[in-house]
């Protein structure tokens, strides 16, 4: 899923580039969604709270990134806590060769409602997580929200005016020719 959301958002960004008009062509944007960047250390309290303060209520949040120092018998305890969590649909734990920290990168959250906010963030104290303020490798945490078919203008506009936001833009539909 992390491959798919990497690769279609490489290939917005390619076809962006590629346009020539100014206009927006309904044909090429996908309907009911909105695309964004996140602002370097924002962190995820943050993001839901600018949400939560929009009436946004579906959305994905990916490349949030969290590490400790664990023994590396330890990983497949933490692999599964992160596997039976039904709001986070994609995750890494890696360990470097040589690296004492344990990453666990490219979390990705769907729709995190309170409860499942305050579940996360308890687990977050107890197993002593520290969240990145970035993923240090150039990458942005991102996401996509679902609105209604339509408003993509209105929410693009709403997104660019929230302080934790670096960039929102239509999601394009792929064409394999500029």
């Amino acid at each position: 899923m992390r491959i798919l959301f990497g690769t279609i958002l490489s290939i917005t960004i390619f076809l962006v580039s590629c346009k020539k008009d100014v206009g927006v062509d309904s044909k090429n944007i996908v309907q009911g969604q909105v695309q964004f960047t996140i602002n370097n250390g924002v962190t995820l309290k943050q993001c839901l709270d600018a949400f939560k303060d929009l009436g946004v209520t579906e959305y994905d949040l990916t490349n949030f990134y969290y590490s400790k120092v664990i023994p590396n018998d330890s990983m497949k305890y933490y692999w599964n806590l992160l596997k039976a969590r039904p709001y986070i649909t994609v995750f890494n734990v890696q360990k470097m060769t040589g690296d004492i920290q344990t990453r666990f990168n490219a979390l990705k959250f769907k729709n995190l409602t309170d409860s499942n906010f305050h579940e996360w963030d308890s687990i977050v104290k107890k197993e002593s997580l520290i969240e990145m303020p970035d993923i240090g490798d150039g990458n942005r945490r991102n996401g996509l929200i679902y609105i209604a078919p339509g408003q993509e203008k209105i929410w693009i506009e709403r997104l660019k005016k929230l302080s934790i936001i670096y960039s929102a833009d239509y999601m394009r539909v792929y064409t394999p020719f500029c």
